[in-house]
């Protein structure tokens, strides 16, 4: 048995789930996840119901119930200056944020099943989902996490970077300051700016054409589950140490790409 502790928010609790089916995946034995943390004060809820994921959730002190075994050691404590996760025996306690694309990759059809999207969730924003797949123009996902450290500058300079590369586009503005985005990025009429639930903004994102990421787990999974073979990411530098390989960086600083946009080409979604 694994037991992964789930901690923060959608995009976090999604990589901890991750490495914690990688890891019970290798051992071919069961995951379960520990949802004490949601019973204190952290203020931290469980959000990874909006998926069709059957992993069971129960508090630390219960799981040896769910199996005819001890409770699983808390040792190793992993975290990310402790050994690689893979590398655990059955038996593990994960606690961690886990945030390495190479603890799970080769798990990657697994978690995209698990990470299939409730239907009720699907048809949160029904209308908007339809727009967005029947656009006329290409569209983009940008995320603007205030509670981040990027400034205006960085999405002139992605939203530049994507342009060389794909042309005119229209922009769905998910974000947790709309007043902040409407004031400082450089949107027209056509531009919407999303209000909708965290989990169904994350699956507008998956259809969007193209994606510019703000500094967020949030970010990352929305352009990771984007299933478009097409798709162009821009994702800020330095961030995470691990994503794809594919994905446009801009550095947060001095705002350059470290591959050229303009030799990518775009290939609508159909």
């Amino acid at each position: 048995m694994i037991v992964v502790q789930l901690t923060g928010d959608l995009g976090n609790q999604m990589f901890q789930y991750a490495t914690g089916r990688a890891l019970a995946a290798r051992h071919g034995t069961q995951l379960v996840l520990d949802s004490s943390l949601f019973e204190g004060e952290s203020g931290d809820t469980y959000e990874l119901g909006c998926f069709l994921l059957d992993a069971p959730l129960a508090p630390v002190a219960q799981v040896a119930r769910l199996k005819r075994s001890r409770l699983p050691s808390r040792r190793p404590l992993l975290g990310e200056a402790g050994p690689e996760p893979l590398k655990s025996p059955d038996n593990t306690y994960l606690r961690g944020n886990w945030e390495k694309l190479a603890h799970f990759e080769k798990t990657e059809a697994q978690l995209r099943s698990d990470f299939t999207f409730r239907p009720a969730i699907v048809e949160e924003q029904a209308a908007l989902a339809r727009a967005i797949q029947e656009s006329p123009v290409p569209t983009v996902a940008l995320h603007v996490l205030r509670l981040g450290t990027l400034e205006p500058e960085y999405y002139s300079h992605a939203l530049d970077a994507l342009g060389s590369g794909v042309g005119s586009v229209r922009l769905y503005v998910f974000t947790d300051d709309a007043d902040w985005c409407v004031t400082n990025l450089r949107l027209n009429e056509d531009d919407v700016v999303v209000g909708a639930t965290r989990a169904a903004e994350m699956h507008l994102m998956t259809l969007c054409d193209h994606l510019v990421l703000a500094d967020s787990s949030f970010s990352w999974w929305g352009a990771w589950l984007n299933p478009s073979p097409a798709k162009i990411v821009v994702a800020p530098r330095p961030w995470l140490e691990d994503s794809p390989a594919d994905w446009v960086q801009i550095d947060r600083r001095d705002y350059q790409a470290d591959q050229p946009p303009s030799t990518t080409t775009f290939a609508p979604v159909t």
